[in-house]
């Protein structure tokens, strides 16, 4: 499979999900997958340990006057550093900011398709 990756060279924000938070080591684990693949992680103030929430588990508790801020806080910091794509490994955070970044100009996708553009069709 190694031989069979072209590289992407592409500029990423990513967009780490809470749970990724209880596993701090998957954060590396991705650098990695992005590296493999000629990804670059964009560095963003909302990365890393001061991720933002999606605003997607503020909604379903109803907390709307929290949801605006930070999603525009999150989403202007993408928009910032230049990235081509939002890289999303949870579902619930791509549905609840794919559009609004994709109205922003970015591609929304998620991790796993990313790496499958990266594999070379035989």
């Amino acid at each position: 499979l190694k031989d069979d990756i072209q590289p992407l060279g592409v500029k990423i924000a990513y967009q780490r999900p809470c749970s990724n938070r209880l596993v701090p080591e998957t954060d590396a684990m991705l650098d990695d997958i992005f590296r493999k693949i000629g990804v670059e992680r964009a560095d963003r103030e909302f990365d890393r340990k001061n991720t933002l929430c999606c605003g997607g588990v503020l909604k379903a508790h109803q907390r709307d006057d929290l949801v605006d801020e930070i999603q525009e806080k999150n989403i202007n910091d993408m928009v910032k550093c230049g990235a081509t794509f939002v890289v999303f490994n949870c579902p619930f955070c791509m549905f609840t900011l794919g559009e609004a970044v994709a109205e922003k100009g970015l591609m929304p996708i998620l991790v796993s398709d990313l790496c499958q553009s990266a594999i070379k069709q035989r």
